[in-house]
């Protein structure tokens, strides 16, 4: 008789994930400087596995806290105003302390991981869950989840330079591309989407053809979308399946805003 197959099994660093503690990029470091334990046993294996059938069941605690395996099922859409940085931690500009992200939203989600960093003079959709894992998968460049972005430059972009923008520019050694950029009806201002987001992509690429974004908004990351949330604003959302995040378009959730 054939054997029977494996048992499945999950990842400390990801199960940590999955329970909001931290994201999997930090487990190795986070096992190392807290007491984590699964039924009383210390685990400090980042390739420690739990068999799936064992997690209804076990006690995970952290620094002798007890923790709730699963994630929220909801989420935060969050519209960043101008200004504010997308930090954990108090951030200082010329001497100045700026607001966080986390100036904007109850205390409760001081601790929740957020997708979809944008600069200081950005503005628009920032996400945030307590699940690093779908934190991850809306971040990471391998997903390859759609963004779109309206952008205002300071002066109308030629089709030429639109050409070059989406079949990319080199630019310090990376190469940067939007996967699509398209006019709107008001001069100098455009549509842009992008695939992986590296830090400052969009006002790199503009540079590189000469003009400078004068505004930049994100407007949807993934399947979530602003959706008429006012600056400074939040909303909470169900959240999206993972198996449809990279999809081009979806259904967006039903809205509580906040």
């Amino acid at each position: 008789m054939p054997d029977a197959p494996a048992e499945k099994a999950i990842r400390i660093g990801k199960l940590l994930a999955h329970a909001g503690v931290i994201s999997r990029r930090e487990a190795a470091d986070f096992l190392a400087a807290h007491d984590v334990r699964i039924d009383g046993e210390r685990i400090v294996d980042l390739n420690h596995r739990i068999p799936e059938s064992q997690l209804p069941t076990i006690k995970l605690t952290v620094d002798r806290r007890h923790i709730a395996l699963s994630g929220s099922d909801e989420v935060i859409l969050l519209h960043k105003p101008t200004g504010v940085a997308c930090s954990h931690r108090r951030q200082r500009i010329r001497g100045k302390d700026l607001k966080t992200i986390f100036d904007l939203l109850p205390e409760k989600y001081a601790r929740w991981f957020f997708a979809g960093r944008l600069d200081v003079s950005s503005s628009g959709l920032v996400l945030l869950s307590n699940d690093g894992d779908h934190i991850f998968a809306l971040s990471h460049p391998s997903h390859g989840v759609l963004k779109k972005y309206v952008v205002r430059t300071s002066r109308p972009l030629s089709d030429a330079d639109r050409a070059r923008m989406e079949k990319g520019i080199m630019d310090k050694g990376e190469k940067l591309r939007f996967e699509k950029i398209t006019p709107l009806e008001i001069p100098a201002q455009y549509e842009i989407h992008l695939r992986e987001g590296k830090n400052r992509e969009i006002r790199r690429l503009l540079e590189r053809v000469g003009v400078f974004a004068r505004q930049l908004v994100r407007i949807e990351l993934g399947p979530y979308k602003l959706d008429g949330i006012e600056a400074g604003k939040f909303s909470v959302q169900s959240k999206v399946a993972p198996e449809v995040l990279s999809h081009l378009t979806l259904r967006a959730p039903k809205n509580k805003q906040a």
